[in-house]
């Protein structure tokens, strides 16, 4: 550990609130240094989708569970026993998709990723916030945890908290701030992740309502808070897709049935008409949560104070003094989808201005983009990061890790567009870019 986790650990965390709200930002100190992550970065998990029992519940809606939370790595139970009764005591889904998408980061960043001892040691939380449907209190409760600031203060310095907006994420990061003798530090750092089903089909709508000519002002207005389908078997979906706002736009080809599973199809299987689009579908929504998710692991790691002073600059970010209002959510989160910059780009972008503060080596190449030479993992958390693969097994290793290079928003909803982009995702991972496309077009 570096000296300032040592100096942090001597400071009582808790909360500085406004009227029991979020944290109030502090001013800048003029000559104060920027904080990046220490070395090794602790990372505490919760997900309100806990037994995985509910996933496969037809009758039912799927149980919320607002308090369950685990250490990255955690593997409930001494034997297969114990870890078969213990499995819902943690999202093993959710688990793999922050395993997934702190690949990138990892190798990017070289900062080492593990667990705390206990949830109030932890440098990193990533909650994945499964539970709202819009409500403007529901969303100021999710606020009220995001920025955290001590109790206690040591003399001469300043707290600062600072917030972001990525894809589908608000970010909230508090420092300290010390003099000209000293850097400063982190104190926290909380990612509130929003991407379920219900969002992959509404990328999809607004992609066909902008094709068909319509404004993404007006498709914007349409965007509906609704979290509460998760993946796993998004097939299983019990609400009817058919009902949001933007189904409207929906084309022509969309089965809604396909959305949606019978105690039938799930006995009949891959007999089942429409099961390879649901399956591609999953494909496709893993694929998406998993690059939403390692775009705020990756802006967290920068630091938010990065962006405020100019060093850093993407489109992926939305820094803020302090925390959003509903209304700015659907602009920011959407840019990718509505056309506002190119998200491939801006994702690679994002990982070498990444690896260019933590001043790694961009000698090596992943099918035309820098990247860190690879180093070996330093225990079996980090080795579990390393070793966990997305969904194209037996593909080339590195390859299936750019999940954000896939075209990832151009499929529709419909199973011919779903299934046609799952091969072309496969055909590039196996094959690489065709020899006319030059590297930085790949991108």
């Amino acid at each position: 550990m570096s000296s300032s986790s040592d100096q942090r650990s001597d400071v009582r965390i808790a909360a500085r609130h406004r009227s029991g709200g979020p944290a109030v930002p502090g001013s800048a100190h003029p000559h104060a240094s920027l904080p990046r992550l220490d070395d090794e970065v602790r990372v505490w998990l919760s997900s309100e989708f806990v037994d995985p029992v509910e996933y496969f519940r037809f009758d039912r809606q799927v149980a919320i569970y607002e308090a369950a939370r685990w250490p990255l790595g955690l593997t409930p139970g001494r034997n297969s026993e114990e870890r078969v009764a213990m499995a819902g005591m943690s999202d093993g889904n959710f688990d793999w998709h922050v395993r997934c998408a702190l690949h990138l980061p990892f190798r990017y960043s070289g900062l080492r990723f593990g667990p705390p001892q206990r949830r109030d040691r932890a440098d990193l939380w990533i909650r994945h916030v499964g539970h709202w449907n819009g409500d403007p209190s529901r969303l100021a409760e999710i606020l009220t945890g995001l920025a955290r600031l001590p109790h206690g203060r040591i003399p001469g310095r300043n707290y600062r908290a600072l917030y972001a907006l990525t894809p589908f994420a608000i970010i909230g990061q508090t420092w300290c701030e010390a003099d000209d003798r000293a850097p400063a530090f982190m104190i926290d750092t909380t990612i509130a992740f929003f991407y379920t089903f219900e969002t992959l089909i509404q990328e999809c709508l607004i992609r066909e309502a902008l094709e068909a000519g319509a404004r993404a002002t007006d498709v914007l207005a349409l965007f509906e808070h609704r979290y509460s389908r998760i993946d796993g078997q998004p097939n299983l979906l019990v609400n009817d897709p058919s009902t949001l706002k933007l189904a409207r736009y929906g084309n022509a080809a969309i089965d809604w049935d396909s959305l949606r599973a019978t105690r039938q199809d799930a006995k009949r299987g891959k007999t089942s008409p429409g099961w390879i689009g649901r399956a591609d579908r999953e494909f496709l929504f893993d694929s998406r949560l998993q690059t939403h998710l390692m775009v705020a692991i990756a802006a967290a790691c920068h630091g938010l104070c990065h962006f405020t002073t100019g060093q850093i600059s993407s489109p992926l970010v939305q820094t803020l003094e302090g925390p959003p209002t509903i209304d700015a959510l659907a602009p920011h989160w959407l840019g990718h989808v509505t056309g506002g910059y190119d998200h491939a780009a801006a994702c690679a972008d994002l990982l070498e201005s990444l690896a260019k503060l933590y001043e790694k080596d961009l000698s090596s190449d992943l099918r035309g983009m820098p990247i860190p030479p690879w180093r070996s993992p330093s225990d079996p958390v980090e080795d579990s990061i390393a070793s966990t693969r997305p969904h194209l097994w037996g593909r080339t290793f590195d390859g299936a890790f750019d999940a954000y290079r896939w075209k990832l928003f151009d499929a529709a909803l419909d199973d011919a567009s779903v299934r046609r982009w799952a091969r072309e995702a496969s055909d590039w991972v196996e094959h690489g870019w065709p020899a006319a496309v030059p590297p930085d077009r790949a991108r």
